[in-house]
């Protein structure tokens, strides 16, 4: 469905991102003119400035305030107050510029694709030495890097959103989302990449990891048309640390702090949402 004048529609969830939800913004719209993008942020939860930021960002953005803290509940309360296809899903604390918006929405238009997102870039600049070792192996792993999970943006076109129903309460939305596409049906588009900044410290990095662990467990319970990706990654890691120099020691690194992050989850069971503070310093 589309309306005279827009080309799409972005949803935003936002708990307690008052840091870094202007830079989002900024990037974002800094290049659609008035009237051409919808956006929603559903603020959920928050007990900081984030709904009054975005009020006072001088955008056109509906903001939404709900009590609970969390991003289930604002995916579906901001879907609500959304009107277009195609649609952005987009996570507060990266940065997509307007350019690449564009782009995979007008790559949604187009089709075939039922689904769509940027390249994904890590920025591990400000990252301990271990924690930027995982992230260089994890950059090599087609079947991470050509998925929707994983870089706080994915898009859907009418057809795909139709895949499924209202949001369930999931740890990982993008993985649920993910698993309702072959791979044939996503499109990572030509476009600059979205950028994520990597966890400064590797306890941090383990806090997510054992969420994202979380996330997957939850998911194997779920109707799936995409194929596993943990075989494909160790195939992938194994056949990069043997013909890349220097690439053995992140490889070495990616699977201890993966095996540590399920041990984690193992032996404390699942946990609250757990976030990188770090990155949004």
């Amino acid at each position: 469905m589309t309306t005279s004048g827009l080309l799409g529609s972005v949803v935003i969830p936002a708990h307690n991102e008052a840091v870094v939800i202007g830079r989002c913004l900024d990037a974002l719209l800094d290049g659609f003119r008035p009237g051409e993008l919808e956006v929603v942020v559903a603020c959920n939860g928050c007990t900081d400035e984030t709904a009054d930021v975005v009020r006072s960002s001088g955008y056109a953005v509906q903001v939404i305030e709900i009590a609970d803290a969390s991003k289930s509940a604002a995916l579906r309360a901001a879907e609500e107050m959304v009107t277009v296809f195609p649609r952005l899903y987009l996570d507060a604390d990266v940065i997509l510029t307007a350019a690449s918006a564009r782009q995979v929405l007008e790559r949604l238009q187009a089709g075939p694709a039922l689904a769509a997102r940027p390249p994904l870039s890590y920025d591990s600049s400000r990252s301990a030495p271990l924690v930027r070792s995982y992230y260089r192996a994890r950059a090599r792993v087609p079947a991470v890097m050509n998925s929707l999970w994983g870089a706080g943006v994915y898009g859907l076109a009418e057809v795909g959103r139709a895949r499924f129903g209202p949001y369930p309460d999931v740890t990982a939305d993008d993985l649920y989302v993910d698993q309702h596409f072959q791979r044939s049906e996503i499109e990572i588009a030509d476009c600059a990449p979205v950028q994520v900044a990597a966890p400064r410290h590797t306890a941090d990095l383990l806090r997510i990891l054992r969420r994202n662990y979380q996330g997957k467990a939850e998911a194997r319970g779920m109707p799936s048309v995409s194929a596993p990706t943990t075989v494909s990654t160790v195939r992938d890691l194994v056949r990069a640390a043997s013909t890349r120099p220097g690439s053995a020691v992140d490889v070495a690194a990616y699977f201890a702090l993966a095996a540590l992050a399920r041990l984690m989850l193992a032996v404390a069971g699942p946990t609250r949402w757990e976030r990188d503070d770090s990155s949004r310093e």
